[in-house]
């Protein structure tokens, strides 16, 4: 059965850069947690939004205490209102080289969760040997400080055949910044049909989902 760390194409990374350091932050939902605790809200808050769309939570702000209170305890909320667990898989891996020893070049973190999805909670793929100059940025990305390393296709790839393998129904993600719409458009990603969706997409710009569907 392939697995969540399958999704990473870390072999491009060895043969960009040779020698690669892998470094596994979180296996398992309780890790994940402690691991990655910054990624934890956005998690919940997509669950929880496709929880109010689908009417198994009928009381959309009944959240609000937990987000209210820096998302602390959101995961058991959620879990007792779903009555199941939220997330199956949880996965989360940085890779480093020697350009910058210090500081990861490439990040991961995906659950599988419900309501059957393969969800990327972040992802990174720097080019840490190509700085761009102070104060610009790629066009239709977020400034991170470095190119890209033009491998997110090849991840979409692989997480399709995961999904296919698992029985998972779709892909998706919580798109921080609107520069990045058309980005994940290109990829084959739309924009989350759920009414908080649409709301998050055309008021601020930021923390709305998009959902590619596996075929």
């Amino acid at each position: 059965m392939a697995e969540l760390a399958d999704a990473v194409p870390k072999d491009r990374f060895e043969a960009l850069f040779g020698r690669v350091r892998e470094q596994v932050v979180a296996v398992g939902w309780d890790d994940f947690q402690k691991a990655r605790p910054q990624d934890v809200s956005g998690i919940c808050l997509f669950i929880w939004d496709e929880m109010v769309d689908r009417g198994v939570a009928r009381k959309p702000f009944k959240i609000a205490p937990y987000t209210q209170n820096d998302f602390k305890g959101v995961a058991g909320f959620l879990e007792r209102e779903l009555k199941e667990k939220p997330v199956l898989e949880a996965y989360a891996v940085s890779y480093f080289n020697d350009v910058d020893p210090r500081v990861s070049f490439a990040d991961v973190s995906l659950v599988r969760c419900w309501p059957n999805d393969l969800h990327i909670a972040d992802v990174e793929f720097s080019d840490n040997r190509m700085p761009l100059p102070t104060g610009s940025k790629v066009k239709g990305s977020i400034n991170r400080g470095y190119r890209g390393l033009h491998v997110f296709g090849e991840f979409i790839g692989r997480l399709k055949r995961i999904a296919t393998e698992k029985g998972v129904e779709r892909i998706s993600l919580m798109v921080a910044d609107r520069e990045l719409y058309p980005v994940f458009k290109r990829h084959g990603f739309k924009l989350s049909t759920t009414k908080m969706a649409q709301i998050a997409f055309k008021g601020a710009g930021v923390g709305f989902p998009m959902i590619l569907e596996v075929k």
